[in-house]
């Protein structure tokens, strides 16, 4: 996807523009909704955070305006650009693709799209449960992974199919729950 390609792919670069699509804001301001909204899930130094700034300014995601204070240094406010927005909307209503992404991206994600758009949350839960049904047939076709000690490689599989399994299960679990949003819950 134009997404992945064009940046780093990092959900954090995705979570700064959808606090911009919500409202122009300054640094400490982002580093703030950061920490408010997401900071159960990553944590971000605001070093980190100015070197995403920079590099979705540098993509064109962002626009950056100095604003001056009366009596004290002028900030920096962003705003997300149409194409930044385009970007964003694209990340978000995508499933991921790996497992390991699911603590993180993928609830950054239903975050983001119960804030901004609850109606798109349903396709994406069910598009994330097709994916994952999907990469668990494909490892229910392989029993073992290949390495020089056979147990050991059937074990490692079958523990990557019990995470997926697993991953599919709290899904469906959660799944009314997920996709109602924090005001209808």
């Amino acid at each position: 996807m134009e997404y992945a390609r064009r940046s780093r792919g990092l959900a954090v670069e995705f979570a700064v523009l959808g606090y911009l699509i919500e409202s122009p804001m300054h640094g400490y301001e982002l580093r703030d909704r950061l920490a408010d909204g997401l900071g159960a899930f990553w944590r971000i130094a605001s070093s980190h955070l100015y070197q995403v700034l920079h590099r979705l300014d540098e993509e064109r995601w962002v626009t950056c305006a100095a604003k001056t204070r009366a009596g004290g240094p002028s900030k920096h406010v962003y705003r997300a650009t149409e194409e930044g927005a385009a970007a964003f909307w694209a990340w978000s209503t995508a499933p991921v693709r790996h497992v390991r992404r699911i603590r993180v991206e993928f609830l950054a994600k239903i975050y983001f799209l119960r804030r901004l758009a609850p109606e798109r949350l349903q396709d994406l839960v069910d598009e994330q449960l097709d994916t994952l049904r999907e990469l668990y047939g494909h490892m229910m076709a392989s029993p073992r992974i290949e390495t020089d000690d056979a147990e050991l490689g059937r074990l490692a599989a079958s523990y990557r199919r019990s995470r997926v399994a697993g991953t599919i299960q709290w899904l469906e679990e959660n799944e009314r729950e997920l996709v109602m949003g924090r005001e209808r819950a």
